[in-house]
């Protein structure tokens, strides 16, 4: 499978909806791959088979919707996102795809999952500026996801006693955060009750309801049914 990268300079431009679905779905212009560097598209680069691991969140195809920064109308097409390199890939029917940088998207759904893309200048350095899971989204508070994957040094295996071998690998990292829309800023949270109190300290009201949700709060479930039931008594803490 061959894969595009749309140039900076092709999605700078102003498209609409139905615009921007002709371009990344239906090549009408015709000609071969190499035509279409003077369409707007380069070479993506090839997948790095020395680094173990895969670059994308969920590795199959996944049905999606992609809004880009600037538009009021979707593309819906089968979606990938890179977390290492920061980029949502979209398939094309005749089997290649494009490779957007996370920059120029607003948004996107995957597999029934939405995924908001925040400024890289606005965000955490944890979160690497990359797109997040929205997994509770409430009026005074969201719960968010961040996933990366960054290379690491591993021992390799079968490299025998006291053996120095390494190689390199894709090692997950994830963080979750509130995020606060009254004034845009995010408070680092782990999947614990006890964090969750601390994010909310000076609201009694919201700490008063949280006792009434049951158990640690250490999935991901249980965390983003905490927040959305006590959304309504939220108010952005002062920084």
């Amino acid at each position: 499978m061959r894969t595009l990268i749309v140039a900076a300079a092709c999605l700078a431009l102003p498209l609409v909806g139905t615009a921007q679905v002709t371009d990344l779905h239906a090549d009408t212009r015709g000609g071969t791959l190499n035509d279409r560097f003077a369409l707007g598209y380069f070479m993506a680069p090839r997948a790095n088979t020395a680094v173990q691991g895969s670059v994308f969140l969920l590795p199959a195809w996944a049905p999606g919707q992609l809004m880009l920064n600037g538009n009021s109308k979707p593309i819906e097409a089968p979606l990938k996102y890179d977390v290492h390199n920061q980029e949502v890939r979209a398939q094309r029917p005749n089997g290649d795809s494009v490779a957007v940088p996370v920059a120029k998207v607003k948004e996107f759904t995957m597999a029934a999952h939405r995924y908001v893309c925040y400024p890289a200048a606005t965000l955490p350095a944890e979160a690497s500026g990359g797109c997040a899971e929205v997994l509770a989204d409430g009026t005074y508070a969201q719960l968010l996801k961040f996933v990366h994957k960054i290379i690491v040094k591993q021992a390799a295996q079968g490299g025998g006693y006291a053996s120095n071998a390494s190689i390199d690998a894709l090692e997950t990292r994830t963080v979750y955060y509130l995020r606060w829309p009254a004034d845009g800023h995010f408070t680092a949270l782990r999947l614990k009750r006890a964090s969750l109190e601390q994010a909310l300290g000076g609201q009694p009201a919201a700490l008063a309801a949280l006792k009434a949700q049951k158990g640690n709060l250490g999935s991901e479930a249980d965390m983003a049914a905490a927040v959305q039931a006590i959304d309504p008594l939220l108010a952005a803490p002062a920084r």
